[in-house]
């Protein structure tokens, strides 16, 4: 699979339809800045949330949660998300690459659950 982007008016569903499948699937998390910094967030870390949300002012975000206790969640709010993409890489690795008003995000992933949650969205 090359690199497909999901249209905007998909987002919800398709944030839905993520979570619904990987919910515990161990994801690597990172955050590339407009100026080039990199910060790794997760490394191999369990899935616990993933919610595209519409607030009053706007601001649309995409919102993660990602570990497994209280002491060792990882939230991280994808504020004005541009572009959501997903690219399979090798095999089962696959990335969801978004694109933000403050830069990247990158989550790596194995599952061969791609194909169910794409099923009938419009890509860009």
């Amino acid at each position: 699979m090359a690199t497909q982007e999901i249209r905007e008016t998909n987002w919800d569903l398709f944030c839905r339809r993520f979570e619904e499948a990987h919910r515990g699937t161990l994801i690597t998390l990172e955050v590339v800045y407009h100026d080039g910094h990199t910060e790794m967030l997760a490394r191999q870390t369990p899935l616990r949330e993933f919610r595209f949300e519409i607030t009053n002012d706007c601001s649309d975000a995409i919102r993660i949660e990602l570990g497994e206790t209280p002491e060792r969640v990882v939230q991280h709010q994808i504020a004005e998300p541009i572009h959501v993409r997903i690219r399979e890489e090798d095999g089962a690795s696959k990335a969801l690459l978004i694109d933000a008003e403050a830069g990247s995000v990158e989550l790596r992933f194995s599952s061969g659950r791609i194909g169910a949650i794409l099923k009938d969205l419009e890509m860009a």
